[in-house]
């Protein structure tokens, strides 16, 4: 068994990397239990499953430099979010959805103490995706990702990419990503399944497709353009 202690944390909405705001966050991960019971059940009640939900809390210091930001995005086009305990090396565990601002706290405290907010999301049109860090920082020339064994993709499943830029310099910059599949390790006859729009600005962009897809193997890839372009990423990748 392996436990954790809690320290780097990343919160990632849209193009915002929000992970050095926050002092705790929580994800709740439910499914409705919907009351089916009737006469005969031997005096118990008998349920089933509903809808699956999804809720993000997130506690932070009230900062003027993400104010307008998180203020904005109150109910406001659902945004691409991405929430990993650790989140600083490929293959770490990260999730991904599509999730709507909820409720924001412009300000909260006492006196004489550093003021807080906080941030509830909610899941919107997608599901919470369990998946993986496919790549993450500086990227300033064209390239990939070492890849790894992840999955095969059944015919009742779909594949899920949710790709953040949080910072972005240099002339005409544009960045494409795209996610790769291979039966070997070695990416040898890699097979382009999901791409990304491409990305001029901060902001982030989530694709998703049907299987099957038999290979087991999968990379991250991108194109970069641009006059001494750079690009700071964060991209999660799953298979649900």
């Amino acid at each position: 068994m392996a436990t954790l202690t809690i320290t780097d944390a990343k919160i990632i909405v849209g193009g915002y990397n929000l992970s050095g705001f926050h002092s705790s966050c929580e994800m709740t991960y439910e499914v409705e239990i919907l009351d089916d019971t009737t006469f005969g059940t031997s005096g118990t009640r008998s349920a089933k499953p509903g809808l699956k939900t999804f809720s993000f809390t997130g506690n932070m210091f009230w900062d003027t430099s993400v104010d307008e930001m998180l203020f904005n995005r109150i109910g406001a086009v659902p945004e691409v979010m991405s929430i990993a305990p650790v989140g600083n090396a490929e293959g770490d565990r990260s999730y991904c959805l599509k999730g709507v601002g909820a409720t924001y706290s412009p300000a909260s405290g006492e006196v004489g103490a550093l003021m807080r907010t906080n941030l509830d999301c909610r899941a919107s049109g997608t599901p919470l995706v369990r998946g993986q860090l496919m790549t993450t920082g500086a990227k300033g020339t064209t390239g990939n990702a070492s890849g790894g064994l992840i999955t095969a993709v059944s015919a009742t499943q779909r594949m899920y990419s949710a790709l953040h830029v949080t910072a972005v310099s240099g002339g005409t910059p544009s960045f494409t990503g795209i996610v790769e599949s291979d039966d070997t390790g070695s990416f040898t006859t890699p097979t382009t399944r999901l791409t990304h729009d491409a990305m001029t600005a901060i902001g982030a962009n989530w694709k998703e497709a049907a299987g099957p897809v038999t290979d087991t193997y999968w990379r991250a890839k991108w194109t970069i353009t641009g006059t001494t372009p750079s690009f700071t990423v964060y991209w999660t990748f799953g298979i649900l």
